[in-house]
């Protein structure tokens, strides 16, 4: 049995929304035409090489845009058809939705409901906040986070770190207080001019502010993914952040047409992998680890000596790029997670050794 995860963007870039730092519009270089909808055959052909590859273990698909829900409900309805028809007896799937919430409507959330998917909502913090890169959409996104709560399905927040909010770590936590977001994920933003994307001095004083509210003397309110993933590796676990890892080809990247990448911050024509009507789910994950998978371990010297080192492995392939280009190149965050790591590191480490604890029992 393997358990294997895909990124899945049914309608590519296509989005009802233009906000300031998206990172995946840059695909409208690949695929320019004006709409993008996944074919039942490919949909069909994706399910069932991923169901007949896991072998009855887990299969997570997380579907992703742009605006995935701009697929329809029928589409996600074809979905758990195709999953139910193909997979074996016992078999565990499982699916995601990264959304802005605005097309939500109530026969998502039945759909939804029926068959446990679990939700991420993109929110920026308050009204201001949110609307300065996000179309004026807070209210209705809002409106989408009250659907979900009294339905009761499972979500968490996604939230971009910017230029515009990265100042803001006290207003920021006491909004997902006040509105009970409960699970929470932060988000750098590199993307758009120097307006938008967040400053690494700005973003290490953000993450040490945010994490003395968090901390509560040690008794966290809320469930922030960064954090948590640190105190995974902390108490021996594998950390859920590929950027915490030492290789970087946990998922595959799926594109509406059926085309295959490494990772969605890296689809380009020179990183396609293959076509998911053509080549095997085995093949194509053993292409990503050849070529895309080692990346991680061209650090330079100055990362191999670093102290924090055993915590970012060199920290996200992504982030080494933005200063030269250069895949051993220094992560571009990496001053905010030094001055973050020193700020923190006896209060996680002493979490982390109560959650181990709490789990070894």
């Amino acid at each position: 049995m393997k358990n294997i995860e895909l990124l899945i963007k049914p309608v590519s870039y296509d989005c009802n929304l233009k906000c300031g730092y998206c990172f995946y519009k840059t695909t409208e270089e690949i695929y320019p035409r004006q709409k993008h909808l996944m074919s039942d055959n490919t949909l069909e052909t994706l399910i069932s090489k991923t169901l007949s590859f896991s072998n009855g273990g887990a299969a997570v698909f997380s579907w992703q845009g742009g605006e995935p829900l701009l697929a329809g409900n029928d589409f996600f309805g074809k979905v758990i058809s195709f999953q139910k028809k193909l997979g074996k007896d016992g078999q565990r799937v499982g699916n995601s939705v990264q959304t802005n919430g605005i097309l939500l409507n109530t026969d998502f959330i039945k759909l939804f409901k029926e068959y446990s998917f679990f939700l991420g909502l993109s929110i920026d913090g308050d009204e201001a906040t949110h609307n300065f890169f996000r179309d004026n959409s807070f209210k209705k996104t809002m409106k989408a986070a009250d659907m979900l709560r009294q339905a009761n399905l499972e979500f968490n927040i996604l939230t971009v770190i910017s230029a515009n909010n990265v100042k803001q770590p006290k207003d920021l936590y006491e909004f997902y207080l006040k509105n009970n977001f409960n699970f929470v994920q932060l988000i750098p933003c590199i993307e758009g001019n120097s307006s938008l994307a967040t400053p690494p001095s700005a973003y290490g004083e953000f993450l040490c502010k945010f994490f003395d509210l968090w901390y509560n003397n040690g008794k966290p309110q809320i469930s922030v993914r960064f954090f948590d993933n640190l105190l995974e590796l902390l108490a021996g676990y594998k950390p859920s952040y590929c950027g915490f890892k030492d290789k970087c080809n946990d998922y595959l990247v799926i594109e509406h047409n059926g085309d295959v990448y490494p990772c969605d911050f890296f689809v380009k024509k020179e990183w396609k992998l293959g076509n998911i009507s053509e080549n095997s789910i085995e093949e194509l994950f053993q292409k990503a680890e050849a070529s895309f998978g080692v990346l991680k371990a061209k650090t330079n010297k100055a990362c191999k000596s670093c102290n924090w080192n055993y915590i970012c492995r060199g920290g996200c392939i992504k982030y080494r790029l933005v200063n030269n280009n250069k895949y051993d190149d220094v992560d571009y965050f990496c001053e905010a997670y030094k001055s973050f790591f020193d700020h923190s590191i006896r209060k996680l480490q002493e979490l982390a050794n109560k959650f181990k604890e709490a789990n070894s029992i």
